[in-house]
């Protein structure tokens, strides 16, 4: 999965749960860290992405794949 696959299925999680950016920022979200991670951009912590879920009361839970050749 790629960063930018990521950020989509993270802003189609937001949109679902109904929170705008604007609700993001109410809750002390950066303004920019929602495009940051939504658009799948390099500049982000762990933590800012924990952060921005919690914002929309949203858990992550990781499936790990492994590929083989």
């Amino acid at each position: 999965m790629t960063r930018e696959e990521l950020g989509k299925q993270i802003e189609t999680l937001r949109k679902k749960c109904g929170v705008s950016t604007y609700q993001l920022e109410k809750k002390g979200i950066h303004s920019s860290l929602p495009g940051t991670i939504e658009k799948g951009k390099k500049g982000y912590s762990m933590d800012s992405l924990i952060k921005y879920l919690s914002a929309i009361d949203e858990n992550i839970y990781l499936s790990v794949e492994i590929e083989r050749y």
